[in-house]
Parts: C-alpha cells; sequence; structure tokens
C-alpha cells in the first residue's frame, strides 16, 4: 500500500517543491517521502486523481479486448493476441490482464477511501472526491460481472458474477449518498447511471427485476433532464493527449490491428441511413471487390488517400492482409469512453419494455436514442422474435428497420454502445448466432465455440487457496 501511496503523491510533491524554491534549483535528497507526509488535504485530489488512472488503466484495455472478441472490430492486425481473439479463442492466461486491472482499480478505490477518512476526519462523507471514488469502484465491479464467467474477491470461493454486480450496487449508492451531500450534480448523476447498470445486471442475472432496472434508468435520465443535459450527456472515463491514450484510437489510426470491415459497423454505416453511430473511413480499399468477401484473402490494397500518414501504411490492416477500414468514433489520441451514458439508460428501459412484451414504450425509448442522432423513427415491432443472423448483409440491416424486437435492439444497443465493453456480455445472454455458427470475420476459421464470457484466470486458480478444485478452474 506505502508503495502505491508514494507513486500517486510524488510528482505533486515533487512540483509542489519546486514552485517554492522559486531560482534555486539546489538539488536536496532526503530520501522517499514517507507515507505519512501524504496525509494532507491538500493532497487528496491528487491522490483521487491516481484512482481514476487506475480505473481508466480498466476500460480502453478491455473494450479493445471485447471489439476484438465480437463482431464490433475486423482482427486484421499481427498481434498474437488479436490473431486468436478474432477466431473466439480466449485462455485462462488471456484473461489475466483485465482481472488484475479491475480488482486493482477497485483495491485502489478502496485504499484511497482510507486515507481520505484518516486525512478528511469525517469530511470526505461530504466530499466530491470521496464520491467519485465510490463511482471507479462501482464500475470495477460492474466490468468484471459483465466479463467474467464467474468472480471471486479477496481470496475468497467462486462466486456467480451476479455477486460483482451487488457490490457495484452498494459501491454506487454509497457515491450517490456522497454526492447528494456534497452537493455534486456531476458524481450523483454518475451514481445514478451506476446505480441503473448494476441493477441492470442483476435483472440480467435472475437476482433483479427488469422493472426495477428500468426504474433506475428512469431516476438517471430524469436526474440528467432537470441537471440541463440531454441525451449525449455521459459519464467518461477521460484519456489524454499526453498521459493515458485511448489504446483503440492508437490501434486504428496510429497503426491498424482492428479494423470495420466485414462487421455490423461497416453494414450499418453504409446502409440506407449513414448511421453515423458506426462511422468509420475506408483508409484502403480492395483491388478486386469480387473476391474480398466473404472470405478469401484478396490479392492487393490500394490506398484511397483518405488516411495517409496513419499507422502500418494507412491502406492496409497490419496484417498486411486486409483492407483498412478505420473507426472514426474515437477520433483522437485522448478520445474519452462512455462508463455510463444517457443513451445506455435508454437501452436499458427498452429492454425492460420489450421483455414486459410492451412494444410501443420499447420503440419509443429507441426512437428517442435515435433521434438523438438525427435518425429516423422505427416501426413498432408486433413480437419479440429472432435476433439477426450473422454474417450481417445490407437487407438485414435494411429488415431490422420493420423487424422484430429483439433483432432492433440487437441493432441499436450495438451502434449506440460501439466500442464501450459492452458487446460480449449481450452476445452472451441472447446466445447470439455470431457465438454459435462459427461466426468469423476475418481469415476463415474459428473455434466450434466462440468464448462467451472470460474464465477464472490461471493466476487466481493457481494462488487462491479457495479455488483449489473449484470446477470454475477447469
Amino acid at each position: 500500500m506505502n508503495h502505491w501511496m508514494r507513486r500517486a503523491g510524488v510528482p505533486a510533491v515533487a512540483a509542489f517543491a519546486v514552485v517554492l524554491s522559486g531560482c534555486d534549483l539546489e538539488v536536496l535528497n532526503p530520501g522517499a517521502i514517507q507515507d505519512g507526509d501524504l496525509n494532507t488535504p491538500e493532497l487528496m485530489p491528487v491522490l483521487v486523481a491516481g484512482v481514476s488512472a487506475e480505473y481508466n488503466d480498466v476500460q480502453d484495455n478491455y473494450a479493445f479486448d471485447i471489439a476484438r472478441l465480437t463482431d464490433e472490430a475486423a482482427g486484421t492486425g499481427s498481434y498474437g493476441s488479436t490473431q486468436d481473439f478474432r477466431t473466439g479463442f480466449y485462455t485462462d492466461q488471456d484473461a489475466e490482464g483485465d482481472w488484475e486491472q479491475m480488482h486493482e482499480a477497485a483495491w485502489a478505490a478502496d485504499q484511497a477511501w482510507t486515507r481520505l477518512q484518516e486525512v478528511l476526519e469525517g469530511a470526505e462523507n461530504t466530499s466530491e472526491n470521496g464520491a467519485r471514488l465510490f463511482v471507479y469502484r462501482g464500475h470495477a465491479f460492474m466490468r468484471l460481472g459483465e466479463a467474467y464467467c464467474n468472480v471471486a474477491f479477496d481470496v475468497g470461493p467462486s462466486e456467480p458474477r451476479s455477486a460483482a454486480f451487488a457490490r457495484a450496487e452498494g459501491a454506487f449508492n454509497q457515491a450517490l449518498t456522497i454526492a447528494t451531500a456534497a452537493n455534486s450534480t456531476q458524481w450523483r448523476l454518475a451514481a445514478l447511471m451506476g446505480l441503473a447498470q448494476a441493477e441492470f445486471g442483476k435483472a440480467v442475472e435472475g437476482t433483479g427485476s427488469w422493472a426495477a432496472a428500468s426504474g433506475a434508468a428512469q431516476t438517471a435520465l430524469s436526474a440528467i433532464t432537470a441537471a440541463g443535459e440531454d441525451a449525449g450527456y455521459a459519464d467518461n472515463a477521460i484519456y489524454a493527449q499526453g498521459a493515458n491514450q485511448n489504446i483503440i484510437w492508437q490501434e486504428t489510426w496510429g497503426r491498424a490491428e482492428i479494423g470495420v470491415y466485414r462487421t455490423l459497423a461497416q453494414a450499418m454505416h453504409e446502409g440506407p441511413d449513414a448511421d453515423p453511430r458506426t462511422a468509420f473511413t475506408k483508409c484502403g480499399e480492395w483491388d478486386d471487390l469480387a473476391s474480398a468477401y466473404p472470405d478469401n484473402i484478396p490479392g492487393g490494397v490500394t490506398k484511397t488517400g483518405n488516411c495517409d500518414g496513419d499507422g502500418s501504411g494507412a491502406q492496409q490492416g497490419a496484417d498486411g492482409d486486409h483492407a483498412h477500414y478505420r473507426q472514426d468514433r474515437y477520433d483522437d489520441r485522448g478520445s474519452d469512453i462512455p462508463r455510463a451514458s444517457a443513451l445506455e439508460m435508454y437501452m436499458i428501459m427498452a429492454e425492460a419494455a420489450m421483455v414486459a412484451g410492451d412494444y410501443a414504450t420499447f420503440i419509443g425509448h429507441i426512437n428517442t436514442a435515435r433521434a438523438h442522432w438525427g435518425l429516423g423513427a422505427l416501426a413498432a415491432p408486433t413480437e419479440m422474435g429472432a435476433l439477426l443472423q450473422w454474417p450481417y448483409t445490407q437487407e438485414d440491416v435494411t429488415d431490422a428497420n420493420s423487424g422484430t424486437a429483439l433483432a432492433i435492439l440487437d441493432r441499436e444497443r450495438y451502434a449506440n454502445l460501439w466500442m464501450q465493453g459492452k458487446r460480449l456480455y449481450d452476445m452472451e445472454r441472447w446466445n447470439h448466432p455470431f457465438l454459435t455458427s462459427s461466426g468469423w470475420i476475418t481469415g476463415s476459421t474459428s473455434v466450434a465455440d466462440r468464448v462467451s464470457c472470460f474464465p477464472m484466470p490461471r493466476n487466481e486458480c493457481q494462488l487462491n487457496p479457495n479455488l483449489q478444485g473449484d470446477p470454475v478452474c477447469g
């Protein structure tokens, strides 16, 4: 704990010392900064900012992994993990990185809260920084529940993923209490949206209700409206040009590890609506379009001139075999990624209405979200129906405009939450045909059963004595 606290605090202390020194740049080395020297109220915002950075390490890496494992992105790169993920192959060793980062983010929030209590002596309960910590903690647990087949905490036994959603709910409730006391609109809205996500997870897992999930989402939206915000409002993981850059931007603009070729995103953006939610740019185009679809490797790719100067030659994937269709959702090195958003609240309410068979209310929520993007309204479906089939074609996208409720929800959740790390959980709970019909986007093979959730990590299985002999460890 002390090492982590020093890492978070040293830059601020060092900068403070330089400011006070004026022009005297004599170097004095008193040794390591003592842990007790951090017990200063003025340093608490720096400490909390460090926890924010810990969470940010989760959000973009996790979303990048999910994109490669699902139909959100085509794995057209050279990384070994990309080669595996694009076929649906994901092992207990692959699961270690995200698991460690999620638990570390939750742990960091815990440790920082303990320090706030020591330093602020009760004032932390009315501090915006206290609310922030519990929002970060709640989202770390949400990502665990959305991703992993089973979870474990504090060297404990395996638990169903609903346990992560319950922990998230507790953290968001605490965040809401503190944010309300601190009169912080930003963190109150973040806590309310987080609570709706937790209720959604509980409803999916059967430990909550769809009515509760819809009610929580409506409460969040009402508060968002009262604050003068609209459907575009989001609680974001913040990235920056000179610091923790967005890895999805790096792997699509800085180089060409993943792209949009042959995804639902391509079909939607090239469809009759030219859907702006899945916007992309063709950096390269196939020399022989006839042979490029659906499965064989074409003879060559030519630059379009739209992306000259961008990574990996711009025109082709980093594997050298595919035209690079570059995603434009995250178009800057510092593009932020939503942890929760008003658009997601509409999707939660729409799904709750669909489950209840209220298709008029369902399509109303769908169309409110579409209107935010300037898209036309869809007609109300008459039945829940089945999902779109894989692969997606222009005809599938067009048919979904007047299709069944589940087909519409599949596409609308995809577009509104594109590359935010939500897609794998959707695919699993709907038993999406991409998972079970030899789904693949690039290359020509897929494992028999694509992964639908992350397995218990190998290091957790090896080091946690409560998991010895547990079936979740194989």
